[in-house]
């Protein structure tokens, strides 16, 4: 067997760090703690409180046993799975749990390590490992209390408050946003297309920045890249090394990528079959799983490879979490990033959020033992989660297909997640209007106003801006169209879609109102709600057209 090759270190990227976080001081009562643990004194010191007091002796958990893990998840659904247990109970302190549990319970519920059990720590690198390789001898992990903790605490990190602009795609998660808002970042948007962030238009923004009169040049870049083609991956990165940026990669819906969308419903279920397949057989027991067979045929499928995995530099602090292939509920998650990076997160969780919470983390790593999945048994249920997510997407767009004319509606086939983005056609109702923007008297004709001069009398849903750069002086009313037929959908239909502008970060001085004539829409619910709600979307969307 050859040697494991030698990583590099990564290079230093202190200087991305926020003055305040770079003096933020080790938290001596933890260190305190640590010391009391390790060497077992007898100590008057701290304030744990007595486990005996705890109201929880015995805690049981179900799950699907390791050797139904085979890709396909519907026999748990219907709750006719062979099934396994896991027991947490007081063993005593510092010994295993002889019935599954890796933690004894009185440790479980008393004050933990704030970045994490070591245990799940261990589990999570290998994880990892599997998944995205390591580039970077000092990669280190994390554990958070899910996405959005993770995102906030990045934010933190790296925000020089009321100084820094954070790039975006334009169109990104709402509350991750207003989490870089409330850390003082001003956010500018990055375009995207039907297949993500737009690389040229990225070398573009931060080319030819101006500090002058933008403010100091973006060092951030947060992005969800859910099913981005490969060759954008190495492009993006390349831009961000070359202008040294960081990558903040918040992929919650890595393990949920699917094959491309196949209209036949016959070679879609042959091609599923063919997929479930290639995994290897499940074993009985998990230290006979190859999880490194399992890992290869999952990362395979869709053939995705994050940014971690390329990052040579380690300028990418990626965002993980349990929320959408175990349960949003556990709230954990864990951020994977240079260790100059983790060790100053850590410091930000001592005086934030202090510990991950211990039942779920315990919950967690009894799962991932050999005791019960593996690392192996998780990717498998995974698999599961991935084929299941993906079967929901082709009904969504059989059903899409069938009730929504195209000449409305259109839509680019998700390659991941649970969401569907649909571009309504709104240049096509007789009310839309786009209008170019010149002097004030071509303004007052173009938009038909009575009297010229009289800026502020704009047609409702037009706005004039200052400032327009010259390739988009122009207005359109689509922003009042959506709304209105956002309203018409929920009165009439009765369904209820996401308007665009909620996602959408806008660029300062530009017009972007033609940009948001688009709803997101989830596939993650049942198929009968699927199949109504995309029929009232139909029979909707073509009454609202029609009556102009």
């Amino acid at each position: 067997m050859s040697p494991a090759p030698i990583l590099p270190e990564s290079i230093d990227l202190s200087h991305h760090l926020a003055k305040r976080i770079r003096t933020v001081q080790p938290s001596a009562m933890k260190a305190l703690g640590a010391l009391v643990g390790n060497r077992k004194l007898l100590t008057l010191g701290g304030g744990t409180p007595h486990p005996s007091l705890f109201p929880m002796s015995h805690a049981t958990f179900t799950l699907p046993k390791l050797s139904t893990l085979n890709g396909d998840v519907q026999d748990w659904q219907i709750g006719q799975a062979v099934t396994e247990e896991i027991h947490l109970k007081k063993t005593g302190p510092g010994t295993e749990n002889d019935e599954g549990g890796i933690l004894d319970l009185n440790d479980i519920l008393q004050y933990g390590l704030s970045n994490g059990y070591p245990e799940l720590i261990n589990q999570l690198e290998e994880l990892n490992g599997l998944l995205h390789g390591k580039t970077t001898s000092d990669q280190s992990v994390y554990i958070s209390l899910g996405n959005t903790d993770g995102v906030s605490k990045v934010f933190q990190l790296l925000v020089e408050p009321d100084v820094d602009t954070v790039l975006t795609e334009e169109y990104s998660f709402a509350s991750s946003l207003n989490s870089a808002r409330a850390k003082g970042a001003k956010l500018y948007p990055v375009k995207v297309d039907g297949q993500g962030l737009i690389p040229e238009d990225l070398e573009k923004v931060l080319s030819t920045w101006d500090e002058k009169v933008q403010g100091r040049k973006p060092h951030l870049l947060y992005t969800i890249p859910c099913g981005q083609p490969q060759e954008r991956y190495d492009e993006i990165y390349r831009i961000c090394h070359e202008h040294d940026v960081i990558i903040m990669e918040d992929d919650p819906y890595y393990p949920l990528q699917f094959a491309e969308y196949e209209p036949d419903q016959q070679k879609r279920e042959a091609q599923l079959e063919e997929a479930r397949a290639k995994l290897p057989p499940a074993p009985e027991n998990a230290k006979d799983d190859d999880a490194q067979a399992v890992a290869k045929v999952f990362n395979e499928y869709a053939g995705v490879r994050s940014y971690l995995s390329r990052d040579v530099d380690g300028r990418v602090i990626r965002i993980d979490t349990f929320s959408k292939v175990f349960g949003p509920g556990v709230r954990l998650g864990w951020i994977t990033a240079n260790s100059t990076f983790i060790e100053r997160i850590l410091r930000i969780g001592e005086t934030t959020t202090q510990v991950p919470n211990g039942l779920s983390q315990s919950v967690l790593a009894s799962y991932l033992s050999d005791k019960h999945w593996g690392i192996g048994g998780f990717i498998r249920w995974m698999w599961g989660v991935r084929l299941e997510y993906q079967l929901k997407r082709d009904f969504f767009l059989d059903k899409l297909n069938e009730y929504v004319p195209k000449d409305l509606v259109t839509t680019v086939p998700c390659g991941a997640g649970m969401f569907q983005w649909l571009k309504v056609e709104v240049s096509s109702h007789p009310r839309y209007r786009k209008t170019l923007i010149g002097n004030s008297a071509d303004a007052a004709v173009n938009l038909a106003l009575d009297t010229a001069g009289q800026e502020p009398e704009v047609a409702p849903g037009l706005r004039l801006r200052q400032n327009i750069k010259a390739e988009e002086k122009y207005s359109t009313n689509t922003g009042e169209l959506i709304d209105e037929l956002w309203n018409h959908l929920i009165e009439h239909g009765k369904v209820v879609l996401l308007p665009a502008k909620v996602f959408h970060t806008e660029t300062p001085d530009v017009d972007s109102s033609d940009r948001l004539n688009f709803f997101r829409a989830t596939f993650a619910g049942d198929l009968e709600n699927i199949d109504a709600a995309l029929k009232a979307f139909g029979d909707s969307i073509k009454e609202w057209f029609a009556k102009g």
